[in-house]
Formats: structure tokens, C-alpha cells, sequence
């Protein structure tokens, strides 16, 4: 573990915790209480199922991206895999985060980090699409920006097609990979995902007049801000940019912060407990060397 990596490590940390000490200063903590009596315990307790539906549609988008790169029979359960992601994004230093989970997996190094590149990066186009129309049509004060994505989103995109004929040189089988197959699932989940999360926030905000699709548009922005791995698993970001977007509401500080502190307990912290138990119950081992699986087989893959 490099001194770089353990130094990022603490400067995430220390960004969380600086900023939760703002937020955490400029609200009065009993409110809290009231808000979540206001909130009801019914509302929580759906917000809790659509969390399990977070970690449903997460799960099916790790396993659909994975299944063309690996033998199912040969490997560990998936859902222990999928879980130990949880865990790593607290405890890998330099916020490498759930492609830690990926060392479970037999195969290849560049065709691990395929898998999570599709996976992850389905949600990643999703999250700045959604979160592009949700400036546009909910918070038209920060519409000025958009200048700035005139110059970078051509400028994304050359990056993108450059890496990948790179990409393609050294990994043996990446034209091969079912990308047809795969994204149009990856895709649609990822929108869900976003829905559900805005669902989440809603069952909040709805008992102060707050409009599901003003939460899906604040759900994107906030997800899109995260995409910057600045803080310690989004810890205190999430918070803080929700405050920021929630405050044209007139809504207070303390309703602004508990949707996404629920959103926090549920879809992070609770997976990542179960993460950090399965590894320690089940001694789950990483996979360092193994045979580079056959692209050829794919299509069997997939189905199984």
C-alpha cells in the first residue's frame, strides 16, 4: 500500500469529515427528530424496500456486465462479491472503491476491469444525462454553466475513443465483448436505479410539497457531483449538495439533510456492513492469478 494511496485516503477522509462538520453546525439537531415524526415511520419503511430495490437493480447490472467474461460454475457466489464492493469503499485507500471487488473474480486484470467499466459506466451516462436535464429544467439558475460542457463533452468524447483504441491494442478479446447484449440491460437498470433513489428522496420531500420529478432532477445532480471521487464514499458531498438544491424549495435545512442521510444508511453503509461480514464469515480470498477465460463462449455465458 503506497504512501500516494494512503494519503489520498486521508484527504477524502478529511473532506468528509470538514464538511459534515459544516453541515452538522448550521442545523439544530432535534428538528431531526421531528422531521422523520413528520416523515412517519410507514414512509421510512419504504424507503428501506425501495433501498432492497437499489441493491437488486445494482446487483443485476454487475452481474449482466460480468457474465460474458467469466464461468459461473467456477465461481464464487456472486452476491458475496457484489457485496464485498459495499466494504471497499471505505476501506481501500485512494478511493479505488468496488473495483477492489473485481479481484474476486477469476480472469484477467484488463478483462475484470472491462466488466466494471461497463457496469459502472452504464450508470455513469446515465447519471450525466438525467443530471444535464435536471439542470435544464429544474434548477435553471446553474444553467450558465452549460457553456462549460460545450468545450468539455467534445473534449470527453475524444478522450473516450482514443483510450479505447488503446484499450483495444493490449486487451485481448475487447472487440469480442457482447456490448450489444449487454447495455441495452445496463442502461435501462441504471435509469431505474436513478428512479428509485429519486423515490427514495420523494417519500421525504413529499410532505413539503416537493414534486417527485424535482427529486429525480435532484437525485441526478447530486449523483453527477459525485462522480468527482473527492470524498470518502460520497460521504458529506451527498449531504451537502442536496442542502444546496433543496434550499430553492424553502424547505429547511434539517428535511434537506435527512433524505440524504437515509439514502447514505440504506443504499451504503448497510451494504457495506453486510460486505465487510461476508469476507470475514465466508474468508473470502482474492483471486491473483488464474486462467484468462475465453471470449468465445460469451454467448453461453449469458445465458446460463
Amino acid at each position: 500500500m503506497s504512501f500516494r494511496s494512503i494519503a489520498g485516503f486521508g484527504v477524502k477522509l478529511c473532506i468528509s469529515v470538514g464538511i459534515l462538520y459544516l453541515i452538522f453546525s448550521r442545523i439544530e439537531l432535534p428538528r431531526i427528530g421531528e422531521v422523520l415524526l413528520t416523515t412517519g415511520w410507514w414512509r421510512i419503511g419504504l424507503i428501506a424496500i425501495a433501498g432492497l430495490g437499489v441493491w437488486c437493480v445494482e446487483y443485476q447490472r454487475f452481474v449482466t456486465a460480468l457474465l460474458p467474461i467469466i464461468d459461473r460454475d467456477k465461481e464464487m457466489p456472486l452476491w458475496r462479491v457484489f457485496f464485498s464492493g459495499y466494504a471497499f469503499r471505505f476501506v481501500i485507500p485512494g478511493g479505488h472503491g468496488e473495483l477492489g471487488r473485481m479481484l474476486f473474480i477469476s480472469g484477467s486484470y484488463s478483462r475484470r476491469l472491462l466488466a466494471y467499466i461497463i457496469d459502472k459506466g452504464s450508470l455513469a451516462v446515465v447519471v450525466l444525462l438525467t443530471g444535464l436535464i435536471g439542470i435544464w429544467t429544474i434548477y435553471r439558475q446553474y444553467r450558465s454553466y452549460y457553456w462549460f460542457l460545450t468545450i468539455m463533452i467534445p473534449i470527453l468524447i475524444l478522450l473516450i475513443g482514443i483510450i479505447y483504441r488503446r484499450l483495444r491494442r493490449k486487451i485481448s478479446g475487447i472487440g469480442k465483448y457482447p456490448y450489444r447484449t449487454v447495455l441495452p440491460i445496463t442502461i435501462p437498470l441504471s435509469l431505474l436505479h436513478i428512479l428509485l433513489m429519486a423515490l427514495q428522496y420523494w417519500l421525504v420531500l413529499r410532505c413539503f410539497d416537493v414534486s417527485f420529478w424535482a427529486a429525480c432532477g435532484t437525485v441526478s445532480v447530486v449523483m453527477m457531483a459525485l462522480m468527482l471521487p473527492v470524498s470518502l464514499a460520497g460521504l458529506g458531498v451527498r449531504e451537502w449538495i442536496s442542502m444546496q438544491l433543496l434550499a430553492q424549495f424553502d424547505i429547511t435545512r434539517e428535511v434537506a439533510l435527512l433524505a440524504p442521510l437515509l439514502v447514505f444508511l440504506g443504499n451504503v453503509l448497510v451494504p457495506a456492513l453486510i460486505g465487510v461480514g461476508t469476507m470475514l464469515l465466508f474468508k473470502m480470498k482474492l483471486r491473483l492469478r488464474t486462467k484468462i477465460p475465453d471470449y468465445s463462449n460469451s454467448n453461453d455465458a449469458m445465458e446460463k
